[in-house]
Order: structure tokens, then C-alpha cells, then sequence
């Protein structure tokens, strides 16, 4: 569940994630003026994330989504390759699929090497309220930064990013303006330095978001702006609820017992 989760995380992460990516210092620069689009409703997404320190070698790991912004909705589909899928318990080594739905408050996950040990196809966790809470404003940060790139590039001037504009071009079969921004910050004492590129279609809207920082380089793709989407729950009926309780319990063990992953 733990590898499971981090991979879903940073798929579904990589998607959202790009209007945080400013750190805490660094030089401010001069980006692109997109045009502002109106607010986002729905979007379909496919990313690919390549990340080191889950296996002894990179994996890489991809997937395809989508989210309805009205109902705090999402559906993600992760395909794991065989080396993290033979980590999940009951797994082999074997690519897998897995999907992911967020809604209500409540996180489901179908694992198939799982569906043998827990007797049905799905798992679910229900989000506390503060979590629940957050998530909801998550979505709304992510609509309104999906629909407006210039402020995702005026955060990231905020924040003391540099921020350069790119060459137009063609990107996704759309035409497309771009900007790069160059996050340089400490650690727990340590460098890092997070780099992203966004590129946004006539309407301002994210078009790709391409990131990379250490053991993570992720690109995503939008397109569907406005479309219809369907988020499907799964029925009670193939559903395994956890107790969040459960889950904490198993974590502390994981972390105590010296086996993080």
C-alpha cells in the first residue's frame, strides 16, 4: 500500500503540484503574460514520472486521469512497472494496474494482487475532515492554476524563482508559449533545486508541465479542458474499507521498524 501510494502520489502530484514548485530563495526573473482563461471545470490528463529510490534501479512510472473540479472528483489509472508491482504484498513480478478514485472524502484503490488477500477488488480509506478539507481546497488551487499559467509563473516570482520566458512552439499538436522556472533552495542543510517548465495554449491554460528535481523527473500532459468526464465510484458491494486507524499503525510500524519505502 505504501509503494502503491507514493507512486499514485506522484503521479497524481506531478499533475497538481506545478504551482508550488517556487522555493524559498533565489533570484526573481521575468516570465511570459499568458492570456487568463476562465475558470477550469473538468480536464483529462496523462503524465510520466521517472523516479529513483524506490528500486535499486529508476522505474518509470506512468498513467492517465481525470478530474472533475465541480465535485472534487478524480480517476487515475497508474501502470506500475514489473520492479515496484512485485513490492505490493500478493504481487509479482509482473507489470500491474492500478487505479485510483478520489471522492466524497474517500480514497479507493484497486490493486489486483490484493483483491486475493482481501476478498474484494477494491480498498478504500475514508480522509479525516481536516484532509478531506485540504483536499477541497486543493482542488481549487489546482483549477485555478491549470487555467491561468500566469499565475503559476507569478507564484514562482513571489517565491523568489527564476522565472525566464521560452521560445513559442508547437507542444501537444497545440501552439504553445512557455516559461521556465528555476527553484534553488536548502534542505535539512542540503541544496536542491527543483526546475520546471509549463506551457500554456492561446487561452492561457497548462498545455504541459514538465518538472524535475532530485530522483524525480515527471511530465504531464492537459487537454479535455471543459469536457465531459466520469469519475465512477465503485459500489459498496467490491469494496474493503480500511480504518484510517489501521493504516497509521501499520506506517508507525513501517518507519519504526526501519523499513521505509
Amino acid at each position: 500500500m505504501v509503494t502503491v501510494g507514493v507512486v499514485g502520489a506522484l503521479g497524481v502530484g506531478a499533475t497538481f503540484g506545478i504551482a508550488s514548485i517556487a522555493g524559498a530563495s533565489g533570484n526573481p526573473g521575468r516570465g511570459r503574460t499568458h492570456a487568463a482563461a476562465a475558470a477550469v471545470t473538468t480536464a483529462a490528463f496523462n503524465f510520466d514520472v521517472t523516479v529513483s529510490g524506490l528500486t535499486p534501479t529508476p522505474v518509470d512510472v506512468t498513467g492517465t486521469g481525470q478530474v472533475d473540479f465541480t465535485h472534487d472528483a478524480i480517476g487515475v489509472t497508474v501502470d506500475l512497472p514489473a520492479a515496484v508491482a512485485k513490492l505490493i504484498p500478493g504481487g509479482s513480478a509482473s507489470p500491474e494496474v492500478v487505479d485510483v478514485v478520489e471522492s466524497g472524502g474517500t480514497v479507493y484503490l484497486q490493486v489486483p494482487s490484493l483483491a486475493g488477500l482481501l476478498g474484494k477488488p477494491w480498498i478504500s480509506l475514508a480522509l479525516p475532515a481536516k484532509a478531506d478539507a485540504g483536499g477541497a481546497k486543493l482542488f481549487r488551487l489546482a483549477a485555478s492554476a491549470l487555467g491561468n499559467v500566469t499565475a503559476i509563473t507569478a507564484f514562482a516570482t513571489a517565491h523568489h524563482a527564476t522565472v525566464t520566458a521560452l521560445p513559442s512552439g508547437i507542444v501537444d499538436g497545440v501552439q504553445a508559449t512557455g516559461d521556465k522556472i528555476v527553484s534553488s533552495f536548502s534542505a535539512k542543510g542540503t541544496p536542491r533545486t527543483v526546475t520546471a517548465e509549463v506551457f500554456a495554449d492561446s487561452s492561457g491554460r497548462l498545455v504541459q508541465g514538465d518538472l524535475s528535481t532530485s530522483g524525480v523527473n515527471a511530465t504531464v500532459d492537459v487537454t479535455g479542458y471543459g469536457q465531459a468526464v466520469t469519475v465512477t465510484v465503485p459500489p459498496a458491494s467490491e469494496v474493503a474499507p480500511i480504518p484510517l486507524s489501521v493504516v497509521a499503525s501499520f506506517l508507525g510500524a513501517s518507519v519504526h521498524g526501519g523499513h521505509r519505502r
